[in-house]
This record gives structure tokens, sequence and C-alpha cells, in this order.
């Protein structure tokens, strides 16, 4: 049986039968305001409390963005900054990643390597066992070829495995609703697909979860409403998995 990488997050392990196989790559996937930042975040978290060194890269904010609006949502996590102190949550944030997309071939190849090459040193240095990209959707903006994107978010994928990570990759879709989201097929490619959107309309949206696939585990393919509280997202409703 493989080991699990858990999430921590309140009733998702149970979702997935005991937690991400370690190992998996796994696409977060969702729209503008879904949670997919402080899902990402809180899975970092608690990893690094359990002894896992995590590591959290965005192309997105900068480091004090980032732990800003992590201490604002979550304000029970009070040792968020002991545990960056201690080296065992690493924040690479816009203003340290960027340099890593500068260079160009002129068609995104040699930049996106780059990028590659930076993400394994760093998980290198810092021996990483927990890791999240936030967001790929960037990566898309500069390669405009499908194909080259594809091939080189499968270099991704498999260099990560290679080095044995469990991560988590944020995509953005097109869409906060479920009846408008559609995967495409650079999804596939990964070992689990997690979505994350809002039911409802104006003030009364609800934020739902939902496991497309997960390699290696049971898991339910229920949706399922989840809370986020100043001691984390709390899923509200346990499906049964299995008789």
């Amino acid at each position: 049986m493989r080991n699990r990488t858990i999430t921590g997050i309140k009733n998702f392990d149970a979702v997935i039968d005991g937690g991400i196989p370690s190992g998996n790559q796994v696409a977060l996937a969702g729209g503008p305001g879904a949670g997919k930042t402080l899902f990402s975040f809180e899975y970092l978290y608690n990893n690094a409390k359990a002894g896992n060194n995590a590591l959290y890269f965005s192309l997105e904010e900068t480091s004090d963005m980032i732990i800003e609006n992590a201490k604002a949502a979550y304000s029970d996590f009070t040792d968020i900054d002991e545990l960056i102190k201690d080296n065992k949550l690493i924040i690479y944030g816009f203003e340290k990643t960027e340099k890593y997309l500068n260079k160009d071939n002129g068609d995104g190849g040699y930049s996106f390597n780059e990028f590659v090459s930076g993400i394994i040193e760093l998980i290198n240095n810092y021996n990483i066992k927990a890791f999240v990209l936030d967001s790929i959707t960037v990566i898309k903006l500069i390669i405009e070829d499908t194909l080259t994107y594809r091939r080189l978010t499968m270099e991704l994928i498999k260099q990560l495995r290679e080095k044995g990570v469990t991560s988590l990759i944020t995509m953005e879709v097109s869409s906060a609703n479920r009846e408008n989201i559609k995967f495409k097929p650079e999804f596939f490619v990964f070992d689990g697909i997690i979505s994350l959107y809002l039911e409802g309309e104006g003030n009364n949206r609800v934020p739902i979860l939902e496991v497309i696939k997960m390699r290696g585990t049971y898991h339910s393919f229920n949706s399922i409403p989840y809370d986020i509280k100043n001691d984390g997202i709390q899923l509200l409703e346990l499906p049964k998995l299995k008789d």
C-alpha cells in the first residue's frame, strides 16, 4: 500500500481514503474566488507542522502578499512566521520567481526550462516533500502553442515525480460555476484533479469541492460544500467511501 501525504484539511483526507498518495501530482482547479490559494497554503502549512518541508512557488503574488493573506484568513495559525524562519515552510513569491521566466528562445521553451530547473533546485536545497505551484496558468499565457505547453507540463510533472514530492498545482478555469467548467486534455496528465467551484448566486454562493480523479486511492465522487474558518478549511459533509 502506498504511503500517504496528509493535507490536514478537516474531513478532506477521509474523502480520499487517508490522504494524497505520496508522489502524486495533483491539479487544483477552480475559478476566481473559489479558494485555491487558501487550500494550497493550508496543505503546506499542515505538512510543515508535521515535519514535511513545504515549498510555495507563486507566479502571481509576492511573498508578503501570500503570508499576509494567509494570516488574515487563518488567524489561528499563529506559528507561520516560526515555520518560515526554521525553513520548514518556504515561500517563494513573484518577486523571487519571475527571474525564472525572463529568458525565452522564441517559443517559451527555454524560459520554461529555467523555471523547472529553479523549482528542482529549491526542492533539493530544502529537502522539500510537499510542493505547491500557483499557478501553471501563467505558463500557459507565456507559451502560446498548445502542444508545447502540454509537452512542457508533462516534463514538469515527470521531474516532480522523480523527486518524490507530493504537489498541488493550481489551474484557473473559465468559470467559478460547475456547469460551465470544462476540463481540457492537459488536466489528465496529472495524477489527480480536485475541483473547487461555487454554487448559487450573489451572496448565497456556497463553495464546493469535488475530487474528479485521484490515482492510487479510493475517493468520493460527491460534491461537498466547505467553509473557510480561522482554524482552516472544513468540509461540511463526509460521504461514505466503501461499504
